[in-house]
């Protein structure tokens, strides 16, 4: 273990800032996928995952995410293969995006721990509604708008460590900046692992950075996983300004809870509670919905328990 932390520490220097973030998931220690393609294929097994996510609910325009992604090996070539769909709407303003993964997976020791290195590609397409946009002034020609509507390319790659109870990765998801758009790149890294404290009893810490051009962030959650079944825990995340490292909207907390349903699937729900500077007599709440299908019933590939990855 001590090797894979100080692995850990390397990649944590090499972080540096230079993008907007995207579209983030509380329960992003079950969707690696979402933001690092070298997952893609790591599980050993086929399978189909979705998120729901409703931010701030009860106000009008609050953002709305959803994600669509299958993931799978690729015979026994070592290679995984994943497809991402996601729509995203903030406003105004709605993104959907839709990303080929790649990832070939390189056996590293006896003990089967792997690197993979995964690849990219895909097209967003956005869309502004001026509708929605209303104005003190009616008629105000600052906001006459047309429907504005581009589809703009991304390419992407990302490095992925992992073993039988410990996982670390590394990605650049958007590497082709769209400054028009508000689009640049942006950096992530993704850490976690398994502690066994009994035969029914298991602990899942997850750590995930996110890096842009002003604005770095965590998020930090611990796991309790009863009978490989249930699993019940936290997560306390914040996002900084990158200049003056200084709290952009307090620190967030979510609880989460989620069950295997029997062997192939898999359960999720976060409620978000509101941060300290958020938190001012409205409802700022988040709601996440969580559901992963196993094609494959049967237990098979690199990491004991793959579902908990």
């Amino acid at each position: 273990m001590r090797k894979q932390w100080l692995f850990l520490g390397f990649v944590l220097l090499v972080l540096t800032s230079n993008a907007q973030q995207e579209s983030s998931f509380s329960q992003y220690m079950f969707n690696h996928q979402a933001v690092n393609p070298g997952y893609v294929g790591s599980r050993g097994v086929t399978n189909f995952t979705s998120v729901l996510r409703s931010q701030w609910a009860g106000i009008e325009g609050a953002p709305l995410t959803q994600t669509l992604s299958f993931s799978g090996p690729v015979s026994a070539k070592n290679i995984g293969f994943g497809l991402t769909i996601l729509n995203d709407k903030i406003g105004p303003i709605s993104t959907t995006s839709f990303d080929i993964d790649l990832a070939y997976h390189l056996r590293l020791n006896r003990k089967n721990y792997r690197l993979s290195i995964g690849l990219k590609a895909g097209m967003m397409n956005y869309a502004l509604n001026p509708a929605m946009i209303e104005t003190t002034i009616a008629n105000d020609g600052a906001f006459v708008l047309e429907n504005d509507q581009s589809l703009l390319p991304n390419i992407g790659f990302g490095m992925y460590y992992y073993g039988q109870n410990f996982y670390a990765g590394f990605a650049l998801p958007r590497l082709l900046s769209h400054e028009a758009f508000s689009i640049e790149k942006h950096f992530y890294f993704i850490s976690g692992g398994l502690l066994n404290v009994s035969e029914n009893f298991m602990l899942k810490p997850s750590l995930l950075l996110k890096q842009s051009k002003s604005v770095a962030g965590y998020d930090l959650s611990l796991l309790a996983i009863f009978n490989e079944t249930l699993w019940i825990g936290g997560q306390i995340r914040n996002n900084f300004d990158a200049d003056t490292f200084s709290s952009i909207a307090g620190t967030g907390s979510s609880a989460l809870l989620g069950i295997h349903l029997g062997n192939q699937f898999s359960l999720g729900y976060s409620y978000g509670f509101p941060s300290s500077l958020l938190n001012s007599g409205i409802n700022a709440t988040t709601h996440e919905v969580f559901l992963r299908f196993d094609l494959v019933a049967k237990v098979q590939g690199y990491l004991r328990s793959p579902r908990f990855f």
